[in-house]
């Protein structure tokens, strides 16, 4: 496979959302380099987040702004001269020494002041974005979330349909809870971090779900009768030249090889955002129905009575005939609970229901096989080479 191909081809994969097809190792210099735009962005954040505007005076304020700014200059700078290029090209790794300014750097201005406290935390927070920075730019979430978002266009219609067909059963099952003073009671009155938890916790069960259904899933489409097969799959890919070359009857039963678990993972990933659209939609749908459906239908005093708080925080109101509807942060609470159950609800159908699942499967499956197929001709190609 000529070096053009095999380039091709990993971009084809990148553009798709598996950018763990691609069997070549970056160093880690070389993924924190990936990362530099949002290094960049976090260590900013974190020197002006450092500042102090009620004990420190405007020009100790701005003493620390220079240094954290200057300290990014200069690292930049030198990073670039001792590899041996242009002052202010952009630097293609970053090494260790960076990262160690990274997470030294903000935290200076707090302890030159004497708040050690301070700049113990800016420290330990800068660790924490470097762990989460990690584990996005390695396990290439860019990617997957640019492919998502041209996805998402394209299953404008497929999305429509789901949404007609889900909508009177979730509707039906979900009304009865809106209208529940216990639900008030309980959604109405959570706020802060218990609050997105919770959510989060819809959010993690519905994703378990999905997952669960990946290794069957998964089997099946990285399963070939022939080469001729294969052939037939990768065509307008890159790998389809590189398939007609290969010295393998058509007959002949391919061996693709498990994928990794990195792959399978990208995998998961590719299946969880392909099904995310769907769900989003779903629940962003019901939110906004139960949040026209309260507004027009809850007044202020049932509120009060269904959550027992003494005071309900009205964000607007509305004469409607002579009706004061209101629009308020409880009702924003319960509307996004029951969306955010109603996703986690949504995702148990589509993983058990034959009708919804083969519709989804229909969707994502081909592309996932195909891409399963490109990957057997890469492997199979860069084996001949080496």
């Amino acid at each position: 496979m000529p070096g053009d191909a095999i380039e091709a081809t990993e971009r084809w994969f990148v553009h798709r959302g598996l950018p763990h097809f691609v069997e070549r190792h970056d160093s880690a210099a070389q993924i924190w380099g990936r990362a530099l735009p949002l290094l960049v962005v976090a260590y900013l954040l974190l020197g002006l987040n450092a500042l102090d505007l009620f004990d420190w005076s405007i020009l100790e304020n701005l003493g620390a702004v220079a240094f954290v700014l200057a300290v990014l200059v200069v690292t930049w700078v030198v990073a670039n001269l001792v590899r041996g290029r242009r002052a202010l090209e952009r630097p293609r790794e970053v090494g260790m020494a960076e990262l160690a300014v990274f997470i030294v750097a903000p935290a200076i201005p707090s302890i030159l002041f004497g708040q050690w406290a301070d700049g113990l935390e800016t420290a330990i927070e800068a660790v924490v974005i470097l762990a989460i920075l990690w584990a996005i730019t390695s396990y290439g979430v860019p990617s997957l979330v640019r492919w998502a978002g041209g996805r998402a266009l394209g299953q404008l219609a497929l999305l429509f349909n789901l949404v007609v067909r889900a909508l009177p059963l979730l509707l039906l099952f979900t009304t009865f809870l809106f209208i529940n003073a216990e639900v008030w009671q309980v959604a109405g009155t959570l706020n802060g971090i218990a609050y997105l938890l919770v959510l989060g916790i819809f959010f993690v069960l519905g994703a378990v779900f999905i997952l669960s259904r990946v290794p069957t899933f998964m089997r099946r489409l990285n399963a070939f009768d022939s080469w001729a097969e294969i052939g037939e799959l990768v065509g307008g890919t890159p790998a389809a030249e590189v398939c007609a070359r290969l010295a393998h009857p058509p007959d002949e039963v391919p061996h693709p090889g498990r994928p990794t678990i990195r792959q399978r993972f990208n995998i998961g990933m590719v299946t969880i955002f392909s099904q995310a659209i769907q769900i989003t939609l779903v629940a962003l749908t019901l939110t906004g129905f139960f949040v026209l459906f309260g507004v027009l239908a809850i007044p202020e005093d049932t509120i009060a009575a269904w959550t027992g708080l003494e005071t309900v925080h009205v964000m607007q109101q509305f004469d409607l005939g002579g009706r004061t509807a209101v629009l308020s942060e409880p009702l924003i609470r319960v509307a996004a609970f029951l969306g955010a159950f109603t996703g986690m609800y949504f995702t148990v159908l589509l993983s058990t229901d034959a009708t919804y699942r083969e519709e989804f499967a229909e969707d994502v499956g081909p592309q996932l096989r195909q891409a399963l197929a490109v990957r057997c001709v890469y492997r199979e190609a860069r084996t001949s080479v080496a």
